[in-house]
């Protein structure tokens, strides 16, 4: 299988590079800089017709969303263990947390970079920013509740979940003061080999 991550540092495609290198598969970096433009190019455009990373060509086919591309992946290779199977318990659970990261979790943590620290002060509505703020807590609680007494989201097994959420608590560590067992957890994610580094080169 021929693999090529359309890649920016510091953006949802490290979670791609985190499935990837959790899996150990090879895969070839297309670097992508947004600030510059490059996502408006009518060749990327053919690839992803929004205009962002990440994207993955699969044996030339593209693919873009980075918790579908992840979900894929996980699915996709035989063995990843990243995915219980559709017919085990834990799969409900998998599911609930892939899904509860791509909205009650970075929902709010868009709103609260977005206008907080990426747009200029005479684009951002910075009255959003409280209301979001409290909306991402309230989802931290819920995930530190759930994490409880376990290693994982799934519990001792690592899965494609625990990459999903953990790519966004490093967003806004003080967040996170707050919380009994999340700084703990995000620190075992950390030490992963497989857990994003420096940005690819």
């Amino acid at each position: 299988m021929e693999l090529t991550l359309y890649y920016m540092p510091r953006t949802r495609a490290e979670r791609v590079r985190w499935a990837l290198d959790e899996l150990g598969l090879d895969y070839r970096v297309e670097h992508i800089d947004l600030f510059k433009g490059e996502g408006n190019r009518a060749d990327y455009r053919a690839i992803h017709p929004m205009g962002q990373v990440p994207a993955l060509l699969v044996d030339g086919q593209a693919m873009f969303e980075s918790g579908a591309i992840v979900q894929w992946l996980a699915e996709a290779i035989p063995g990843s263990g990243l995915a219980p199977p559709l017919d085990q318990p834990a799969r409900r659970a998998f599911d609930q947390w892939m899904y509860f990261a791509a909205t009650s979790l970075e929902g709010p943590a868009w709103e609260m970079m977005l206008h907080g620290n990426i747009l200029p002060d005479e684009q951002a509505v910075k009255p959003i920013i409280p209301f979001a703020t409290r909306q991402y807590q309230r989802a931290l609680r819920v995930l530190d509740h759930a994490l409880s007494g376990r290693d994982y989201l799934l519990g001792s097994d690592f899965s494609a979940a625990d990459i999903m959420v953990g790519y966004l608590l490093p967003w806004f560590p003080e967040q996170l003061a707050a919380c009994t067992v999340l700084p703990a957890y995000l620190e075992r994610l950390q030490q992963r080999p497989a857990y994003p580094g420096e940005p690819l080169q």
